[in-house]
């Protein structure tokens, strides 16, 4: 009995307690004037793509201010009770200070579900981050403290890029979860962010796919409740393995960047989504 409490407490207990800073967002490292943009895959188990995934992140040449936007289209989805969700893209905006590396603003977006689903939140001069939310009618709001959203993530698409790692690395990691508002009939009180851990467990050699074809990767293995994901040594996570709830198991893989590929996306997007829902709501 005495090892297995001690087993629990090693495996489950002291992560939690040792938990340290999340990896350094690589965004805020980018040179004056300098982009990154990265794209992935979203599939099926069985290897049906159901979506994709944009991030672009820039540092203007003056000022030094760092934008990252991230958009996420996925298509119709099968549900729990013979169910179909709709088609839905969320938009993510952070903008960091430009001498510091912390986030200042922070706009969520999701369209597709006939409402308004927003949460947006600025860093205050006390310290303090406050989020505020809208789920159709519904408003509310919640503080957190200025280092919050630099581990902030969603459940469609928790990691970005992680560098630095190493195993037995640990930190904090907060996810949104809009898609509980998908179920019919599930009345939610707002969007939640549930903390998990986030552990570094070891190293993994596998295939991925780059522009050039198939080559191997000694990549790390991140993992959390729920989620799995292989990273290689610059940070790149190359593939995602995340159990998403009422949908089930997503897997995610790096792709060439298709720049017209998110035009497109965009555009089928505003013929889409209602005006109600494009329709930007002041928080502030």
């Amino acid at each position: 009995m005495i090892l297995a409490n001690a087993a629990i407490v090693w495996r489950d207990l002291l992560p939690a307690w040792l938990a340290g800073d999340p990896p350094p967002n690589e965004a805020v490292l980018l040179a004056p004037g300098e982009e990154r943009r990265v794209q992935v895959g979203i599939y099926e188990p069985g290897g049906l793509c159901i979506g994709r995934s944009w991030t672009s992140s820039r540092r203007t040449s003056v000022g030094g201010i760092v934008t990252v936007r991230t958009t996420t289209v996925l298509g119709e989805i099968n549900l729990p009770g013979d169910l179909r969700s709709p088609p839905v893209r969320v938009e993510i905006s952070i903008t960091y200070r430009s001498q510091q590396p912390q986030v200042d603003e922070l706009d969520f977006r999701m369209y597709g579900l006939g409402i308004p689903i927003s949460l947006h939140g600025e860093a205050m001069p006390t310290g303090e981050f406050p989020f505020y939310w809208q789920v159709g009618s519904r408003r509310g709001s919640v503080a957190l403290d200025s280092t919050a959203p630099a581990a902030l993530g969603d459940v469609i698409r928790p990691f970005d890029r992680l560098p630095d790692l190493y195993v037995g690395r640990t930190w904090r990691l907060r996810l949104l979860d809009p898609l509980s508002q998908m179920l019919p009939g599930l009345e939610r009180s707002g969007l939640d962010l549930t903390p998990v851990v986030v552990r570094v467990t070891g190293r993994e050699v596998i295939t991925h796919v780059g522009p050039n074809g198939p080559y191997k990767v000694d990549a790390f293995v991140v993992e959390a409740d729920g989620m799995r994901a292989w990273v290689a040594p610059d940070g790149s996570v190359l593939r995602q393995e995340v159990n998403v709830p009422i949908i089930g198991r997503l897997v995610l893989l790096e792709e060439p960047y298709d720049e017209g590929a998110l035009n497109q996306a965009r555009r089928i997007g505003h013929e889409l989504f209602s005006p109600s829902e494009n329709r930007r709501d002041d928080h502030r």
